[in-house]
């Protein structure tokens, strides 16, 4: 009887048969071809994989699992030396540290890291009259009258994926602004936290981008969201205690060839709106 390949998923195997032991042969997955028609300026182009923009289709879905498998089945024995690698990076590496400290007001503002933990602390602690020159410690240490602000390590919880997109302290340096992503599709919620009494505010600002700017009573707050083709197009204010739903838009850039952005001038006075073109 002769032995034939059998597909099953991204691996193929050979049936056992006598003095032929199984084996298992990893195959990369062959995606559909189904011809698709665009045209722009007169030139018609075929793409034969354009299905596969459809990112909550099943099909879709199923093919990008199966490419992991094969992936990790290809690189399955490679397990060891990773760990090894990392290790030696890890050994080298200072987990518990403390960033440089920047003075806003009265305050020095830092991150630090600490051993064995995935994210950074955001602190700030009060400027003494003497020395006036930014604190410091030797391993990293918490600083004395340390606050603070935002542990990333709390935030993301047990959550698989976490990143802080916005971290925008209010002139008067009693707010806090930040936005987070739980899923790596930079859909951050932006949340205003309450400095003086730890407490999140009521606000919620889903579906924002990187980047927000404080008016100068601390009573608005700008932030920017993005098109379908994940381009920085929209700058909003929203008014501190008020729903998102009555948000206001203050500019909508509709060349595509151009992306905004907002921020703050250095004496924080003004609210710059920014244009940028990604091609020149």
């Amino acid at each position: 009887m002769n032995s034939q390949p059998t597909r099953t998923g991204s691996v193929t195997t050979m049936a056992d048969s006598p003095g032929h032991p199984a084996e298992a042969s990893p195959q990369p997955p062959i995606a559909r071809r189904i011809p698709s028609e665009r045209t722009f300026h007169g030139d018609t182009i075929v793409d034969e994989y354009a299905w596969l923009a459809d990112r909550d289709d099943p099909e879709t879905i199923a093919y990008l699992e199966a490419e992991n498998a094969y992936t990790a089945a290809m690189t399955a024995g490679q397990a060891g030396l990773r760990e090894a690698i990392f290790t030696e990076i890890k050994g080298r590496t200072q987990e518990t540290d403390l960033s440089v400290p920047t003075r806003k007001g009265g305050w020095w503002y830092y991150s630090r890291t600490v051993e064995g933990k995935q994210y950074s602390v955001h602190c700030r602690c009060p400027v003494r009259p003497r020395p006036p020159r930014p604190p410091s410690t030797e391993d990293g240490a918490p600083l004395p009258g340390e606050q603070i602000l935002l542990d990333g390590n709390e935030v993301a919880g047990n959550s698989p994926f976490f990143s802080l997109g916005s971290f925008s302290i209010s002139p008067d340096s009693t707010l806090l602004a930040y936005s987070t992503d739980f899923a790596g599709d930079e859909r951050f919620t932006l949340r205003i936290k309450n400095l003086e009494t730890g407490q999140t505010a009521a606000d919620e600002i889903p579906d924002t981008f990187y980047g927000c700017a404080w008016s100068a009573d601390g009573s608005a707050l700008f932030y920017v969201t993005v098109d379908a083709a994940w381009r920085p197009y929209r700058v909003w204010r929203h008014l501190v205690g008020t729903p998102a739903a009555d948000d206001v838009i203050v500019i909508e850039e509709p060349d595509q060839r151009f992306s905004v952005g907002v921020g703050l001038t250095r004496s924080e006075r003004y609210v710059v709106l920014a244009l940028s073109s990604t091609l020149t």
